[in-house]
């Protein structure tokens, strides 16, 4: 019988497992009202509970809240304790307790080393985070207009990196109120409001900043840095922190890429009811974080050189940077932006290149236009479907199948919700400050209508994230990475040993996914590729050894 969703949020421990973990941690006797850790700590200890009880309060709203009571047997903590960001609730001892400690140091360990216990953790430490979010719990606090570009762009920030928020419309009572009291005018809109500061327009890096995210960086080298936290990336996480490489993750927004804005991935194999791309994108990051894999963003690399050892410096916009032996390059691909003259200033304000439920606002109860005929753009409006009072799904050519999966063509077809235009492109978007017509073309007979509509999703063409390399890989002709076999063919490999099949022009620096040339554009080959980086990773790091162990003895 499946267990119920408190029953999984708040297990308790039986004698054995209490004493295994009372051999990693110390048994501590604490006092009545002892403050255990308050919301904004971070790398706050784990606690069991075996006398006594302990209450969890959160203060969202300005006043305490009591959201549980862990009694004997229980213990304290969610996905903070692995992500190393601060609590989101305060946990105070009632009565006289005795608990096991174990410190923040040792708690990602402990649950890669005990398998019987590491589930019944991690499933606690993600339920307990989904019930405190529907419990009313405010978090961040985003004010903003609703079809604002910035405002857009710190919803999806929170939304990729499962901070809990609220966002509230800056032309609502409830919105005009907040700027009132905070002293703030419509024009230094979007404000975060986090903890106790706030924020007028901030940058993504002052809001990282504020939430406690951490950007700091180590002295000493890596083994493998990942370059994109998208399914490759995460998956080269995984596996690299798993076999014991001293793993480092780098995204310049959080985890998820490409798939993280997808509103469903139905053909992942293992799932077969589909899920959100930002839950696939969520459990692979804790997956990592539970194997001691370190992770950065909001950040970007913006060169990468090689150092006199044989190592290689990856540089961020930070102005910091570390040493690696081997970088794995998964920044993937980003949709192409509408071939329409005028259409950037619609960016976020009614044209948008992921159907998530931060976009779905946009089109509640009103038309919304897909243009693309790829499964993405054929997910987004299944899932739209759902908000928008119609659908209209674009696509240039005459074939629905051509470039999507038939599961996915079918259930468009049965969706009475959703028209699809065959042969049709977009030639023009109206709007004042955001999007509020537009006017689409048959290509094959040129005839011309104007849609009403206020949110237009565009999924068409793949644009690699490659500019940031400069000349530093061979590419193709599209940008895309030159990759293993394909070296030799271009002349670009400049070694004597042949190249792994994901090893780029400069030994040591590999690439995986949507952003090497000649691959699939599918999740799971994307999830693949990164697993077969890490194999690249080994045999390169083995090879090296050898090729010193030889240069130092060579008799």
């Amino acid at each position: 019988m499946a267990a119920s969703t408190a029953e999984t949020a708040f297990p308790k421990l039986n004698e054995r497992e209490m004493e295994i973990v009372s051999e990693i941690g110390d048994l501590r006797d604490v006092a009545d009202g002892r403050v255990l850790f308050r919301e904004g700590d971070r790398e706050f200890s784990f606690f069991v509970v075996r006398e006594g009880t302990v209450r969890i309060t959160e203060a969202s709203s300005g006043s305490p809240n009591e959201i549980a009571v862990h009694g004997p047997g229980e213990f304290t903590g969610d996905v903070s304790m692995l992500t190393n960001r601060p609590s989101v609730v305060t946990a105070v001892a009632v009565g006289n307790c005795q608990l096991i400690e174990v410190p923040y140091c040792q708690v990602r360990q402990m649950i890669a080393d005990l398998p019987e216990l590491s589930d019944r953790l991690l499933d606690a430490f993600q339920v307990r985070r989904r019930m405190l979010e529907d419990s009313g719990f405010l978090g961040i606090r985003v004010v903003g207009a609703a079809n604002s570009g910035e405002t857009l762009r710190f919803r999806e920030f929170f939304y990729k990196n499962k901070v809990p928020y609220t966002f509230i419309d800056v032309a609502s009572p409830q919105g005009q109120s907040a700027i009132k009291d905070w002293g703030i005018e419509n024009e230094q809109t979007p404000v975060i409001a986090c903890s106790q500061n706030v924020i007028p327009r901030p940058s993504l890096a002052k809001v990282a900043e504020c939430l406690g995210i951490a950007r700091d960086v180590r002295s000493r080298p890596y083994d493998v840095v990942i370059v994109g936290a998208g399914p490759a990336g995460l998956a080269a996480a995984v596996y690299g922190a798993s076999e014991g490489l001293e793993t480092l993750l780098v995204d310049s927004v959080g985890p998820g890429g490409q798939a993280g804005q997808s509103s469903r991935i139905e053909n992942y194999m293992g799932f077969p009811a589909g899920l959100p791309g930002t839950e696939l994108a969520n459990l692979g990051f804790l997956q990592a974080m539970k194997f001691n894999a370190d992770f950065l963003a909001p950040v970007s690399v913006t060169s990468v050189t090689p150092t006199s050892d044989g190592m290689h410096q990856v540089q961020f916009c930070t102005g910091q940077s570390v040493r690696t032996k081997t970088i794995l390059i998964a920044t993937g691909v980003s949709y192409r932006r509408l071939p329409v003259d005028g259409a950037d200033r619609f960016e976020g304000s009614g044209l948008y290149h992921s159907a998530t439920t931060v976009e779905s606002r946009s089109c509640r109860d009103s038309m919304a236009v897909v243009v693309g005929g790829g499964n993405s753009a054929g997910q987004a409006a299944m899932y739209l479907s759902g908000h928008a009072s119609e659908v209209r799904l674009l696509i240039r050519g005459d074939n629905l199948r051509k470039s999507m999966s038939d599961y996915l063509a079918r259930r468009i077809e049965s969706n009475a919700n959703i028209h699809v235009m065959l042969s049709t492109e977009i030639d023009r978007l109206d709007g004042e400050d955001c999007v509020q017509h537009i006017v689409v073309r048959n290509n094959q007979d040129q005839s011309s209508q104007t849609l009403g509509c206020q949110a237009v999703f565009v999924f068409v063409g793949a644009k690699p994230h490659t500019d940031w390399l400069g000349e530093t890989l061979a590419l193709d002709r599209r940008g895309f990475i030159l990759t293993g076999p394909a070296l030799r063919q271009a002349d670009a490999w400049p070694v004597s040993r042949e190249p792994c099949e994901l090893e780029t022009s400069r030994p040591g620096i590999f690439a995986a996914g949507d952003v090497r040339s000649g691959t699939t554009k599918r999740c799971a080959f994307a999830a693949g590729d990164g697993a077969l980086g890490i194999t690249c990773v080994h045999q390169y790091l083995q090879n090296h050894v050898e090729h010193s162990a030889t240069s130092d003895h060579p008799n």
